[in-house]
């Protein structure tokens, strides 16, 4: 009956340990998920040092072809890009930010920027290769 006893009290404590382990393994689970959506959702450095070809978008825009292809030059402090326009013109936008872009149609991850100029027009600005 001793044997008995032990048998089932040895049975007990798995169930218990089980149940522990399945916890924690959520609990990890959790914990990893929090982690990369706040890494997801925080705001990203801009994708381009210097002066770089920028497909730059002038809202309202609703594809890539109300876009155009722009030397756009970063500033040291990446929260200012000056638009170069191809008649020698340029703008200065400012309050850079940087985020991860929703993602379309099985496209890789890209960093997309927002700024304003001076008029309060907003322009957005993504890597050349993106096109949706």
């Amino acid at each position: 009956m001793n044997d008995r006893g032990s048998k089932n009290a040895a049975d007990s404590s798995c169930n218990w340990g089980c149940v522990g382990f399945i916890v924690i393994i959520i609990l990890a689970y959790w914990a990893i998920h929090s982690i990369y959506d706040k890494y997801r959702s925080n705001e990203k450095k801009p994708f381009w040092n210097g002066t770089s070809q920028v497909q730059v978008c002038k809202k309202p825009y609703y594809s890539s072809g109300d876009c155009y292809k722009l030397n756009v030059t970063l500033s040291e402090d990446k929260k200012t890009a000056t638009i170069k326009f191809p008649n020698g013109g340029y703008k200065i936008s400012y309050d850079l930010t940087c985020y991860f872009a929703a993602r379309f149609n099985n496209t890789p991850d890209y960093v997309f920027c927002r700024s304003w100029d001076d008029s309060d027009q907003q322009w957005d600005f993504m890597p050349i290769w993106v096109n949706y």
